[in-house]
């Protein structure tokens, strides 16, 4: 009997000394926290002459290094759904800038009152408009500035701010 209270004992020993499989399978943060609620984003959008406006509560996340079908890239992506009543209905955007100098590929999906209005290029296919985006950060956060036409041909031009940048998850982990 003593030997099997000692092997109990060592046997618990050990298993307080494991994580747990929670805690094994939780990652480090790589950067400061950005939760997305405490991410504010403003979006001035103007298509085709017409202004739309929206801010509050968003997501926008960046990775310096990322990968798209095995190219070196930064990624950086904006979400934003405003309100069922105000102007600027829902904003999502996906930029891959290649690091081989390779063209961006953007898509841009923007719902106003009036309709919605995508571009989407630098893919093998799908493409529709065109646009390009330049990025000023500053601080945590920064703007992205989108100049182009959307799908049916009509002019846009979209500032988003930025309050901070969140850091983007691994796909498949």
């Amino acid at each position: 009997m003593p030997r099997l209270a000692a092997l109990i004992g060592v046997l618990a020993s050990v298993a307080m000394s494991l994580p747990s499989s929670a805690s094994a399978q939780r990652r480090k943060p790589t950067g400061p926290p950005a939760p997305a609620d405490q991410i504010s984003v403003s979006i001035e959008a103007r298509v085709a002459g017409k202004t739309y406006q929206g801010s509050g509560p968003g997501e926008c996340r960046h990775a310096d290094e990322a990968s798209i079908h095995g190219v070196s890239a930064a990624l950086w992506m904006v979400q934003y759904d405003g309100s069922k009543d105000g102007s600027l209905k829902r904003l999502n955007l996906t930029l891959w800038r290649p690091k081989d100098a390779s063209p961006d590929q953007l898509s841009l999906v923007v719902e106003t009152k009036s309709g919605s209005h995508r571009i989407q290029t630098g893919a093998a296919d799908n493409n529709a408009g065109e646009g390009s985006v330049t990025i000023l950060p500053s601080g945590p956060g920064g703007r992205l500035e989108v100049s182009g036409k959307e799908a049916e041909g009509k002019p846009l031009q979209i500032t988003i701010e930025c309050s901070g940048f969140g850091d983007v998850a691994s796909e498949g982990g």
